[in-house]
């Protein structure tokens, strides 16, 4: 999300060579954001955004596990709590049993990230007003962000389209268990 800034040294992100916002949405399985942090600035990292709320995760989600991409945090306060992939250099320094079960669980967690896709595109493809620049200002680019997040909640919970929802509903564990299938991973070759 791009937006023009009379600050632009904070909001400056190298990667995309403009200024922006970062935003770090969580989904339920039931295609729900249930956590977010937006509207920080673009030179912040993920996972400095994410350990502004670690505490309140953890109290969230209980026993259960969040499955993020590389650019986050598993060591130290985030361990046992955020769950992904590893780098492809940190799996060629283990040892070979070690390896092929790491590559299984990477393969997984590579799957599994795709609901985070599912959700983007939910969220983007119903407002597309977030791809476009939004204002400068500090509370009416934040007021545009968490009420498109608030009405993705309603019309998910409304309408109960959401394709995070129909992969991950009840019918999911039992079809898991019968025949080891697996329905998100079917949509990837491995």
């Amino acid at each position: 999300m791009y937006f023009r800034s009379n600050r632009p040294n904070s909001y400056y992100n190298s990667y995309t060579t403009d200024t922006c916002v970062n935003n770090v949405l969580i989904y339920g399985p039931e295609g729900k954001v249930f956590q977010w942090g937006l509207n920080f600035p673009g030179s912040w990292h993920d996972a400095n955004i994410c350990s502004h709320f670690f505490s309140y995760i953890k109290r969230k989600i209980g026993d259960y596990r969040i499955c993020v991409d590389q650019g986050f945090p598993r060591s130290g306060s985030a361990y046992d709590l955020f769950v992904g992939p590893m780098k492809k250099k940190r799996i060629e320094k283990l040892s070979p049993i070690l390896k092929d079960t790491m590559l299984d669980l990477c393969a997984a967690y590579v799957s599994l990230r795709q609901a985070s896709e599912w959700g983007m595109r939910a969220l983007q493809g119903t407002f597309p007003r977030l791809k476009r620049r939004l204002p400068s200002d500090n509370d009416k680019r934040k007021r545009i962000i968490y009420c498109s997040v608030l009405l993705h909640n309603f019309r998910t919970t409304k309408l109960g389209i959401n394709q995070i929802a129909t992969v991950f509903d009840d019918e999911y564990l039992r079809y898991r268990n019968l025949r080891n299938y697996d329905r998100i991973r079917s949509y990837f070759n491995f």
